[in-house]
């Protein structure tokens, strides 16, 4: 609903129990969007982060179930990164999936949102 660029200046502003609480958020929404492999590539490429950050690197090694929650916790720089890299893989999750799953309509809270 807003660009990525000003959803990542408000959580850069939070105070560290705030942003907490925002990663605990998208945690629920990027379960919820069950990326692929490929989502998981083009959100990479969508958040322009370099591969070496370790978020990056983590998300690319292993399968996202097993470090989800590792990538969630990171902590100053790595935890913006992990924010903006997050949120841009369920932005394309969540994309892939209105198109399919959810063309004739849904039930899901995130899409009922006015305006989207």
């Amino acid at each position: 609903m807003i660009p990525l660029k000003d959803g990542f200046e408000w959580f850069s502003n939070s105070s560290d129990a705030k942003k907490n609480e925002i990663m605990k958020s998208l945690d629920y929404c990027i379960y919820q969007s069950h990326p692929t492999v490929k989502d998981i590539e083009e959100g990479l490429i969508k958040s322009n982060l370099k591969e070496t950050y370790s978020p990056c690197v983590l998300i690319r090694k292993k399968p996202f179930s097993e470090v989800r929650q590792k990538v969630l916790r990171m902590n100053g720089l790595d935890q913006e990164r992990s924010f903006k890299l997050l949120l841009s893989v369920f932005s394309v999750a969540d994309e892939r999936r209105r198109k399919t799953q959810c063309i004739d309509g849904c039930d899901h809270e995130w899409h009922q949102i006015s305006g989207l």
